[in-house]
């Protein structure tokens, strides 16, 4: 198989008993549904490969760009987000269902995680707001005004307001 960037053969690897294909730029790519194998950075297949592409610079080919699959060369591969938080776009195989992530995408996945009550939250506001989420800030006598020291990235403080807003 070759890379769908460079063109260039892609070295497979076995995490854990499961092949994936690696690129000199720190992409990879998936065959059907294994992805879910390394999603999660609690996941030790995950964490492995993680530290195992950490050992490529970052590519600097062009991301936004369709590509063909490495496993049916001839098709063209879908662009779609990994998770509802829409912080990471993969390419996907209409065909083989394989995944290709550039360098870069695994770690963010990682990042932006939700926990299964994160998930649960996000999927009671996407219900209830018809896939709008909106945030209020809490009125009430424990919360008079939005905590003032949110740590963290843009998506945990925004789990963070939810939560708040959930649980009052």
């Amino acid at each position: 198989m070759l890379c769908p960037r460079t063109n260039t053969p892609l070295e497979s690897i076995l995490v854990g008993g499961i092949t994936v294909y690696t690129s000199s730029l720190g992409g990879v790519f998936f065959d059907n549904s294994q992805i879910f194998k390394f999603s999660s950075p609690e996941l030790k297949h995950g964490q492995v490969l993680l530290k195992y592409l950490s050992n490529y610079a970052e590519g600097e080919g062009e991301v936004a760009m369709r590509v063909n699959c490495p496993k049916c060369p001839s098709i063209v591969m879908m662009r779609r987000y990994f998770s509802p938080l829409k912080a990471v776009e993969i390419d996907e195989c209409p065909s083989c269902a394989g995944i290709w992530l550039d360098s870069g995408e695994l770690s963010k996945i990682h990042e932006n995680h939700l926990t299964p009550k994160e998930r649960k939250l996000l999927a009671h506001e996407m219900a209830t707001n018809h896939g709008f989420i909106t945030i209020k800030t809490p009125k009430s006598k424990y919360y008079p005004k939005a905590p003032k020291n949110l740590q963290g990235t843009t998506v945990e403080r925004l789990v963070q307001l939810a939560l708040l807003n959930f649980e009052s």
